[in-house]
């Protein structure tokens, strides 16, 4: 695999940097400030809050699969959780949808640790989502189907 192959230089444009409130999916509300601010690639550099559910799917061992993994069904963890972090990127899909492909990481009222991939509509936020997003300057990422994993990933243009 060539490492470079996917890679490419860029510069941030403008950071955008506020709060999701109570009662908004985190994606939703990602989506939200996206569309507000046109933003249409860039990262979220973090997000720390707290959630009264949250949703996420994680991979998974399969040996049928291309890479002998495979992401799970849909896992809620009820709350309510501290939101430790999410961080992930955002651009758009084949059809020039907005696309977001966040990590979250959570810990419930027994400090245990909860992480994976954030699933649109499936976490609320609780008290607030304190956001910070990255707009990149002269790059995009565009998510589609990539033969070598088996996935639909980011590709960095």
């Amino acid at each position: 695999m060539d490492v470079m192959k996917n890679m490419k230089e860029t510069t941030i444009n403008r950071i955008i940097t506020g709060r999701i409130p109570p009662g908004i999916d985190l994606i939703t509300g990602i989506k939200e400030i996206c569309s507000e601010f046109n933003v249409k690639h860039g990262y979220i550099s973090m997000i720390i809050g707290s959630l009264e559910y949250l949703t996420i799917i994680y991979a998974v061992p399969d040996e049928t699969k291309k890479l002998n993994i495979r992401y799970s069904e849909n896992t809620k963890i009820n709350g309510p959780l501290e939101l430790l972090n999410v961080q992930g990127l955002i651009g758009i899909d084949e059809n020039s949808e907005q696309s977001i492909h966040a990590h979250i990481l959570a810990s419930d009222k027994y400090m245990r640790i909860f992480g994976g991939h954030l699933v649109e509509g499936g976490s609320k936020v609780a008290a607030t989502a304190e956001i910070v997003i990255h707009e990149l300057k002269n790059t995009k990422y565009i998510r589609s189907f990539d033969e070598e994993t088996g996935f639909n990933l980011f590709k960095a243009q």
